[in-house]
């Protein structure tokens, strides 16, 4: 019997999450959406117009082309949907994450809490991989996308990994939290040989290096609203919504 009521505690609290994280997450990706037409997205498209200028001068034949979304409302809905589908995601991790370890006593979450955690989100999938990786703008050099695809998920848990460690585990085991960041680092992202922008203009090199370096600045920023919001409200659910009367 008793056995029974912890079940079905405990799948209260996994519907609570999940239910709560669809909200949260939905609203987060909205805002960062919101976020990104005002501030990204216009540098995308003053980059993606040297991209044109150079593709006009090059073949016509596109058969072999992977599919995107038209541009205009299409590809701006297309880009909202992906981020709070991604919103609804991270949502789900942090939670889950904020309810076990509030249930086993490790901590207990307020609103200043909920922003660390939304801060240490932020590190963790935005300036972990990005310090390896940096953000990239169309006409921009590239390594293998799947070989920046394996670096990027090594890089961010790694570092989320080592920032749980550092955070929680017994002092013994700091050390292995300082390693787990650090392995990222020392197996070296993947970066393409030459520079950055083959374009022949070298005017149109020197916009679009400004172009990059302000692309970087406004994602970051936008991607930090978005975490920090994140971590907020999850930890202003968690207690009113998910773990209520626990």
């Amino acid at each position: 019997m008793l056995v029974c009521v912890i079940f079905s505690g405990l799948g209260m609290v996994f519907r609570r999450i999940i239910f709560n994280a669809v909200v949260v997450g939905a609203l987060a990706g909205l805002l960062l959406s919101v976020l990104q037409i005002i501030s990204v997205n216009p540098i995308i498209f003053a980059a993606e117009a040297f991209e044109v200028v150079e593709h006009d001068h090059g073949s016509h034949d596109h058969s072999g082309e992977a599919w995107a979304p038209a541009d205009g409302g299409e590809r701006t809905l297309y880009t909202v949907l992906s981020n709070m589908l991604a919103g609804v995601g991270f949502a789900s991790v942090i939670l889950a994450l904020m309810s076990q370890f509030q249930l086993q006593g490790l901590t207990r979450l307020n609103l200043a809490k909920g922003v660390l955690w939304g801060a240490a989100g932020f590190i963790a999938f935005f300036v972990a991989p990005g310090l390896g990786l940096p953000p990239e703008i169309p006409g921009i050099e590239a390594s293998p996308v799947e070989h920046r695809q394996t670096w990027w998920v090594l890089a961010v848990f790694g570092v989320g990994a080592g920032l749980l460690v550092l955070a929680f585990a017994p002092a013994k085991f700091k050390a292995l939290g300082a390693l787990l960041i650090a392995l990222p680092y020392v197996i070296n992202a993947p970066h393409p040989e030459g520079p950055a922008f083959t374009h022949p203009d070298p005017a149109a090199v020197e916009a679009l290096t400004a172009l990059h370096e302000k692309f970087i600045m406004m994602s970051g920023v936008s991607n930090l609203v978005f975490w920090l919001v994140l971590g907020l409200v999850s930890a202003w659910v968690l207690n009113r919504r998910v773990l209520k009367g626990y």
